[in-house]
């Protein structure tokens, strides 16, 4: 806050060596630098350990997804319903309704064309 005090310019101020040749820094002591270079090591340590569990935990949980999902294809997830279509079925089904909804707006588009001319 002090060199924000002593600095000359109002759209980019700056500082020169004439205007902070005064000014005392502090500067760490030898023990400190030495305490505060083993917290940082410590705490660069933890963040290591998070991220390799977080790297675990991430390929876990695609694992299990991967299996939550074949057995919810393979209808392993709940008791089937012996009268429900087989999922081969549903999809031939839902793309002949996607095909005819597509063919129903492509036609409503050429409906809609032809009255405009």
């Amino acid at each position: 806050m002090e060199l924000r005090n002593i600095n000359q310019g109002a759209a980019q101020p700056n500082l020169n060596t004439n205007l902070i040749q005064e000014y005392v820094l502090p500067i760490c002591s030898e023990p400190e630098i030495d305490e505060i270079s083993k917290i940082i090591e410590q705490n660069i340590s933890i963040c290591s350990k998070i991220e390799e569990d977080l790297s675990q935990q991430l390929k876990l949980a695609e694992a299990l997804r991967q299996s939550i999902l074949k057995k919810a294809f393979s209808g392993q997830l709940v008791p089937q319903n012996p009268n429900d279509e087989p999922a081969s079925a549903l999809l031939e089904r839902i793309a002949k309704e996607k095909a005819e909804a597509a063919a129903t707006a492509k036609k409503g588009r050429s409906v809609k064309k032809s009255q405009k001319i």
